[in-house]
């Protein structure tokens, strides 16, 4: 008897099911509420936060894909956009199926074809792929980088992701015999997926992060192609990351979303692979 993939699906996903209700006013833009139709018919919701848009030029960007984690809805996620919001860069905050009042039930493939919606949405409004980066965060980490394996963003950002279902199944229940984990060994796979992506990538993990180890974050890290970038978060855990890193957790996204390809990175200091996490 093995942990089938639906059964890990059933532990993984902790929706918020309720509709958030209106988006709010941000950093002085009014959110606009949007329904979103996958490539298989389910209806999805979407918060999108324009920073610049005007009559003559209704194109905006930067613009960054916001991939949320596995609990929660995207009501949750708006201090994400403000902070990005106040560096200029406009927001989509993409609800999954069977989050937050979207139709369906969520699923590994399902919230893989929701990226794809919300992919298309942003690049009708940017027109320039290069001017869309994907930003996934702990289990968003493995949508947002197979997003990018199939798709050619401008820069994939992935902040306290981890590695495989497998393995994070290793860490949270060590207890657990090996062979019960042999049919998740390719599911939400980051890993996997962040070697195949083209775009530039940022990897962000917390110190001390106590749900995803920091050496998933490394292994994310040494397996993406250059150019490639590492952000520690001094004394952050798993959830407030942001709140840790404050201005410089968001000058470092708007950085690389500005950049796009063939830049050269702010700071590519690769981790250590040994030790405890430095502490500067």
């Amino acid at each position: 008897m093995v942990l089938s993939p639906s059964l890990a699906e059933h532990l993984l996903f902790q929706p918020s099911r309720g509709d958030p209700g209106p988006p709010p006013l941000l950093q002085g833009v009014q959110g606009e509420d949007h329904t979103l139709t996958t490539q298989d018919g389910v209806e999805i919701k979407a918060w999108w936060y324009p920073a610049e848009s005007t009559v003559e030029s209704p194109a905006v960007g930067p613009a960054v894909l916001l991939l949320h984690g596995n609990a929660g809805d995207i009501a949750g996620r708006t201090p994400l956009a403000e902070g990005l919001l106040s560096e200029g860069v406009s927001v989509l905050l993409l609800e999954y199926r069977g989050y937050g009042g979207s139709k369906g039930r969520p699923s590994e493939e399902g919230l893989h074809l929701d990226a794809l919606a919300g992919w298309d949405f942003l690049l009708e409004r940017v027109a320039d792929p290069n001017r869309i980066t994907v930003l996934g965060r702990s289990m968003g980490g493995a949508v947002a980088a197979r997003l990018a394996a199939n798709r050619t963003p401008g820069a994939l950002v992935l902040e306290s992701a981890f590695t495989s279902l497998a393995e994070m199944g290793k860490s949270v229940y060590p207890f657990l015999p090996r062979f019960l984990l042999v049919r998740l060994e390719e599911a939400f796979a980051t890993r996997r997926w962040v070697r195949d992506a083209k775009a530039p990538l940022l990897v962000i993990h917390g110190s001390e992060d106590q749900l995803v180890p920091l050496s998933m974050g490394r292994e994310i890290y040494e397996a993406g192609k250059d150019p490639k970038e590492w952000f520690l978060v001094p004394g952050a855990g798993h959830n407030d990351v942001f709140w840790i890193g404050g201005g410089e957790y968001f000058r470092r996204i708007a950085e690389i979303a500005r950049r796009g390809p063939g830049h050269t990175p702010v700071s590519d200091q690769a981790p250590k692979k040994d030790g405890p996490a430095p502490r500067t």
